[in-house]
């Protein structure tokens, strides 16, 4: 369940292009839900991705850009970088005062649906890199990271579709599995207070429910195996949750629908 938070606070969220990503443009929703959250800083290579009304989701009613609602605006900031495989120096000014950061710049298949990014490259390491550098220098230890089941032989969720992941990450999308597994290494190597999130499914079908439920790590955890699939928009509200309010510390954690919810949505 969403959890809620009294203290007055100011986030940083990184968000790029393809499905994990996406997650990351949700997560500026999930924070203006909350009244707490008096700033908002956007960090992106793609601006424009918010100005679509589909989000590649299921929202009810689609999107709009919230830097474009004059009852939202005041409490975001948008940095536009050119990509991350260059240094951006700059960077830890934007962390400063920051009580969390939410990172979403990993991607699973990268160039399938997003040909640009065979040219851009794959930028989960090498942008969350420049991320712990800056909120060391900026003092800001709270962070939560998007990642994915089955990376680094991660088997918290019992389910077969983690195994065919893994399969795939030492395959066709090897490339894509490398960079994130090198992103959670460098958030592991890191004095950082990091949480990496692995959520399940996240399909474009899928209509948010306001809930998220976490894999317990007991021996019956298959019993009590979280759903197949989950909104987008309640990954980010997990992820946001967890930036303001910490329950998890220095580990990872799979986040899916209510238990029993198919793949399939």
């Amino acid at each position: 369940m969403m959890k809620t938070s009294s203290d007055r606070c100011k986030l940083v969220i990184l968000y790029g292009i393809g499905g994990l990503s996406d997650v990351g443009r949700h997560a500026i929703i999930a924070a203006l839900e909350k009244p707490s959250i008096e700033q908002i800083i956007v960090i992106t290579e793609y601006p424009s991705l918010l100005d679509e009304e589909n989000w590649e989701c299921n929202c009810p009613g689609g999107h709009t850009n919230p830097f474009n609602d004059p009852d939202t605006v005041s409490k975001l900031k948008m940095v536009k970088i050119d990509t991350w495989k260059n240094e951006q120096p700059d960077l830890a000014k934007y962390f400063i005062g920051a009580t969390g950061v939410v990172s979403c710049l990993g991607h699973r298949q990268p160039g399938w649906k997003n040909p640009e990014l065979k040219k851009r490259g794959l930028v989960a390491y090498d942008g969350n890199r420049q991320v712990i550098a800056a909120m060391v220098e900026a003092k800001v230890n709270r962070v939560v990271a998007i990642s994915s089941i089955a990376i680094n032989g991660d088997k918290s969720w019992p389910h077969w579709s983690s195994q065919a992941m893994s399969c795939l990450f030492k395959t066709f999308q090897r490339k894509a599995g490398k960079d994130l597994a090198k992103m959670e290494d460098a958030y592991i190597e890191s004095s950082l207070d990091y949480l990496l999130v692995r959520p399940v499914g996240i399909g474009e079908e899928v209509v948010p429910t306001g809930q998220y439920y976490l894999q317990q790590s007991e021996k019956d955890k298959v019993h009590d195996m979280v759903g197949g699939n989950m909104a987008k928009l309640d990954a980010a509200r997990f992820m946001v949750d967890e930036a303001v309010t910490p329950t998890l510390h220095m580990t990872s954690q799979v986040v899916g629908a209510k238990p029993g919810t198919p793949m399939s949505g």
